[in-house]
């Protein structure tokens, strides 16, 4: 409870502001709260007179904004070097009613917020994660962090799995990106016999429970050899349906992926034909397609070229993500371009994952080496090509990746880092905004700053990117529909009944591993 001490204390303290309702943890899996706690969130230390008394019509005065993620702006907006600008942001009854260079006066009777050159953003869309496997990491550890191990381990939590342990830890997930900023996440589900019939149903309830506060959608995640099994596969799909979910697969996505002992993602020369299988199965019923593929270093790893030809062999017409695409970066720069082109051909967007994939690629099990390549697939090629590159979360304190908080900040943040994405930013806080929200079919307001749309931002202390990309901005303040977030992040304690954790005598078995869809499925 540092930051209560720190905001209690009368260098800080603000007597004005009505007193916050903070959460607090009253048992295992819990999340209730207290009566009427007389401190205050972190950000009223620099914007106090956000107003917290229900009021949601109010201006955001010295805002700056990205204007790639503006809609229905003032074009007497005036930009920096770095795509951004300094407005004025007035909301009324919760949406954002004009956006304005800042400092033209303006009749208004409204409450004026100073943000002191703060930048606003809109609120985040994270359009790949596996909410069902998280907060396993130290249950379950991969102790070799390798993809490899990762699979194998994430076989063997299983055992562990029921309806309210995954539930709980979903939940326990929801909460943290939502009070970070994220209004929609797309999460891909372990689909195998015993994973999938716990999962899927605890995901359903939760889209219900968080409707209206973080959109989700679900997409199932089997292995390619899935796939062979036309029975199975079809009754997958009918349930996918059925249930507003995605279709999906991992393709190319093992340690081995295009090469022949690869039995499980890239199935020899049946690849083509499962992945027909795959297409028509979701032409037949009108579902979108989101696959796993190439996570992995191989130059022999070719599944997005595999995909994008099948898109135009089956005449698809939904929505096609491929995630990771890794292997891009082991292509000669001719093989690059021609993968390139037929994927943009194909309308495919990429999402890339930098921090899970910088984490898991080129790892050496025996810990002696220092990885030489960054793992990530050729952002500025794909984005320069016209392909649509979108950046997420991934993986959060699982077998795939042993930290994270689904804190869509932090995933822009370690991308512009990994991936070289600064100088200029420009039109990057797209991939991690609106065109996530594009690519999930939400709302034509979801993922901009838009005048007529909700007031869903988030308002940060950092004025530059060189501030706002140099601290974890822990005091940013989240508005939904022009109200202010008061939830806090849930404690880790809350999960530690779930725990379970491995000692070094007692070393549990491997399970046999039947269902296949744990295989990268990173």
């Amino acid at each position: 409870q540092f930051w209560l001490s720190i905001c209690s204390s009368p260098r800080h303290r603000v007597d004005a502001r009505p007193p916050f309702v903070l959460q607090s943890n009253t048992g295992p899996g819990s999340w209730d709260t207290e009566a009427m706690v007389s401190d205050k969130a972190l950000w009223c230390r620099w914007i106090p007179s956000v107003p917290t008394d229900g009021t949601d019509s109010f201006v955001l005065r010295n805002a700056r904004v990205p204007v790639c993620v503006t809609r229905g702006a003032s074009e007497e907006l005036q930009t920096d070097r770095d795509g951004l600008s300094l407005v004025d942001i007035e909301i009324r009854e919760g949406k954002i009613f004009a956006v304005v260079p800042a400092g033209i006066p303006r009749a208004s009777n409204l409450r004026q917020v100073n943000v002191d050159g703060g930048m606003v953003w809109p609120t985040f869309v994270d359009i790949h994660c596996h909410v069902d496997k998280g907060h396993t990491c130290e249950r379950t550890r991969n102790e070799s962090g390798s993809l490899a191990g990762a699979d194998d381990s994430c076989a063997k939590d299983e055992t562990h799995w029921d309806h309210e342990d995954v539930r709980r830890r979903m939940e326990f997930s929801l909460k943290s990106a939502y009070v970070h900023g994220t209004s929609a996440i797309r999460t891909h589900i372990m689909s195998g016999p015993k994973q999938g019939a716990i999962a899927w149903p605890a995901f359903y309830k939760l889209r219900e429970k968080w409707k209206g506060k973080v959109e989700l959608q679900g997409v199932s995640l089997n292995i390619l050899s899935f796939f062979r099994d036309e029975i199975a596969a079809t009754e997958l799909a009918d349930n996918v349906r059925s249930h507003g979910g995605i279709l999906g697969a991992a393709v190319s996505c093992t340690d081995r992926g295009g090469y022949a002992d690869d039995e499980y993602t890239t199935c020899g020369n049946d690849m083509p034909s499962l992945l027909d299988v795959v297409f028509r199965l979701a032409n037949e019923r009108g579902l979108d397609l989101d696959f796993h593929v190439d996570e992995n270093g191989n130059e022999v790893s070719k599944g997005l070229l595999y995909i994008s030809e099948a898109v135009m062999r089956n005449d698809f017409k939904g929505r096609i993500v491929c995630g990771h695409c890794c292997s891009l970066a082991a292509q000669s720069p001719q093989e690059l371009a021609r993968i390139v082109a037929v994927a943009k051909r194909a309308g495919v967007v990429v999402v890339s994952l930098p921090i899970v994939n910088q984490w898991l690629q080129n790892r050496d099990e025996r810990g002696t080496h220092t990885p030489i390549r960054r793992g990530v697939t050729t952002l500025k090629e794909l984005d320069d090509a016209g392909v649509p590159v979108c950046l997420a979360s991934d993986n959060t304190r699982d077998q795939f990746y042993g930290y994270g908080d689904l804190d869509m900040l932090e995933i822009f943040r370690e991308s512009c880092r990994i991936g070289h994405l600064d100088r200029p930013i420009s039109r990057w806080p797209l991939a991690v905004t609106a065109r996530p929200a594009s690519v999930m079919g939400l709302d034509e307001h979801a993922g901009y700053v838009s005048v007529g749309g909700p007031a869903d931002l988030v308002v940060f202390r950092g004025r530059h990117y060189s501030e706002l990309l140099s601290r974890p901005q822990l005091d940013r303040c989240v508005l939904r529909s022009g109200k202010p977030l008061m939830e806090d992040v849930p404690d880790y304690r809350e999960l530690d009944d779930l725990e379970n954790i491995e000692g070094d005598t007692e070393r549990r078995t491997s399970v046999t591993f039947d269902a296949g869809p744990a295989r990268g499925g990173g």
